[in-house]
């Protein structure tokens, strides 16, 4: 279950990513400015993500032995 739950993120987190990329080509087509992406990178926000979905399943696993 685990490991369809982080395909699913990693898969939506590509597709995000791919229309935030399409998004920024258009605007350079167009002559437009591309806003500067301020705060936290979105690779950041995936590793916490991950990071506490793993942590989480390994705490649920190692009390739910007792």
């Amino acid at each position: 279950m685990l490991k369809f739950l982080t395909l699913l993120i990693l898969i939506l987190f590509a597709w995000w990513r791919l229309k935030r990329w399409l998004q920024h080509r258009r605007l350079q087509a167009q002559g437009l400015p591309v806003p500067e992406q301020k705060g936290v990178r979105p690779i950041t926000i995936l590793s916490l993500v991950l990071l506490g979905v793993y942590g989480g399943f390994l705490l649920w696993h190692l009390f739910g032995q007792v």
